[in-house]
């Protein structure tokens, strides 16, 4: 992938320097890969080419919390950078993502421009504002809305990353995600197949009506 291309494909071009760009590396990641880790340290942003990363926290109770999907183009570690503080929140590939990796120092040393500048704060604040809703919405909503929500925008990844993630096998890590019990969990997706909003076998599950599916989450999409 050239990055000057996919830039302009994404409308990022003018957002960095040549030199950041020649003291950049493009990076190519497989599905489950940790970009960086709750508390950690982090020397890099990343910025998201193409893919789908998830973002998750940990609660107060010390389970992992799901915040939020997302596609690219997508900054990492930009909330880090203005801060100067360690990792937020943990950030996993969802399928191959391919990044292109800019180190901390290049950046205050070659791209230190209004555009890019302006562009930060932009995504810092809107990023700070839905987490605020996100942590409130996950509070008040029923699995039902968070569950509906969930397969809602899950299913933008497309059909087989789908599947891997409501696999069997990663049921109990959703089910912690969203805040239930692996059984609370299996009983939600049961009723929503009774209801003919999804078709549920063992280790498959289909969305058939994402309407009334998306009506069903009452907003509280992970998008």
């Amino acid at each position: 992938m050239k990055v000057e291309a996919a830039l302009h494909r994404l409308g990022w071009a003018h957002l960095f320097s040549g030199q950041t760009l020649e003291a950049s590396t493009i990076v190519s990641y497989p599905s489950g890969s940790m970009l960086c880790t709750n508390d950690g340290a982090i020397e890099s942003l990343f910025v998201v080419l193409s893919g789908r990363v998830k973002i998750y926290t940990l609660s107060e109770e010390g389970k992992l919390r799901l915040l939020r999907l997302k596609m690219a183009p997508t900054l990492i570690g930009d909330i880090e950078y203005a801060s100067g503080r360690n990792v937020l929140h943990t950030v996993e590939t969802v399928g191959p993502v391919t990044c292109l990796r800019i180190p901390f120092d290049v950046l205050r040393k070659h791209n230190r421009t209004i555009e890019f500048t302006e562009h930060l704060l932009r995504g810092v604040s809107e990023k700070l504002f839905i987490e605020a809703n996100a942590s409130s919405n996950h509070l008040m909503s029923t699995l039902d809305e968070r569950l509906a929500g969930y397969l809602v925008s899950l299913s933008e990844s497309g059909n087989e990353l789908f599947q891997d993630e409501m696999s069997q096998l990663k049921r109990k890590e959703v089910a912690e995600w969203l805040g239930t019990s692996y059984r609370h969990l299996n009983r939600t997706l049961q009723a929503f197949a009774d209801e003919g909003l999804v078709e549920k076998t063992r280790t498959q599950v289909t969305i058939l009506d994402a309407t009334r599916l998306k009506e069903r989450a009452n907003g509280m999409l992970y998008e």
